[in-house]
């Protein structure tokens, strides 16, 4: 079974315009640190960039070509329609979709996520239906052959196109979804650990600087939390807008996750 991770990316960030090639760690930009964790993966076989035609987009091109990055352009703002045709040249069977400023992206968590698509057949597994897991630690697996249905179907509402798994969510008697609740060493969901706010963006740089690398685990950010909760202090009250776990939506599977460990073994 063939699994592609897809990175959505752009420039045109609202709160944070650019923030995908701003420099986060030894002159390193966001995206390639994203990357870099996606590369930990065993689980994952390639990584497509997906970004859009817009020309301020042109700069994320140019890093993928210069990084030798399988990357697709498409719609700026149908993200369904550019994830999909980023994957189907990749001939996947399944999709691990995350965002360009997943800077802590959880690759054991991915790979557990992925373990669980591929053994018991869902048409997709995730972790952030309920927020148990840190804000931000998140991974998204889904059938290719779904996301291909899905982008094809008629009378889709803008919202649909502009989340990729959306519709698949909020319609959980059409496909079988399991959502994974953190295990108690990470349960955490007070803490945030994405980008979307300058603040959250000093954040990622002091947390690179003080583990000085790219492959420090989950584990390692809440025993650090645990330590000195202090560092994070800056980012606590700021709110996020979107994010699955808002919908309230039932009617999926829920699973304690099973084979991860905050120490990260």
């Amino acid at each position: 079974m063939k699994i592609v991770g897809i990175i959505e990316a752009r420039m045109g960030s609202k709160r944070l315009p650019g923030k995908t090639l701003m420099k986060i760690f030894n002159g390193r930009p966001l995206l390639e640190l994203v990357v870099s964790r996606f590369r930990l993966c065993r689980s994952i076989n390639e990584i497509y960039v997906a970004t859009s035609t817009n020309p301020a987009d042109d700069s994320i091109v140019k890093w993928c070509e210069d990084y030798q990055i399988h990357y697709y352009r498409g719609s700026e703002d149908d993200l369904l329609d550019r994830v999909t045709k980023a994957a189907m040249p990749a001939r996947s069977d399944g999709i691990v979709q995350m965002g360009a400023d997943s800077a802590y992206l959880d690759f054991r968590l991915i790979d557990e996520l992925v373990r669980m698509f591929k053994t018991d057949n869902y048409d997709y597994v995730c972790n952030d239906l309920e927020l148990t897991y840190p804000l931000g630690i998140y991974g998204h697996v889904v059938k290719t052959e779904k996301l291909i249905e899905l982008n094809n179907k008629e009378r889709l509402v803008k919202g649909d196109r502009e989340d990729v798994v959306r519709y698949i969510w909020e319609h959980p008697k059409e496909y079988s979804i399991l959502n994974i609740i953190a295990p108690r060493e990470y349960h955490c969901p007070q803490l945030r650990l994405t980008i979307d706010y300058p603040e959250d963006l000093q954040l990622a740089k002091n947390l690179y600087e003080h583990f000085r690398s790219t492959a420090f685990s989950t584990g390692d950010i809440l025993e650090l939390y645990g330590k000195h909760p202090g560092v994070f202090a800056e980012t606590l009250h700021l709110v996020q807008e979107r994010a699955p776990f808002f919908s309230g939506v039932k009617g999926y599977e829920t699973m304690v996750g099973r084979g991860i460990r905050a120490d990260g073994l």
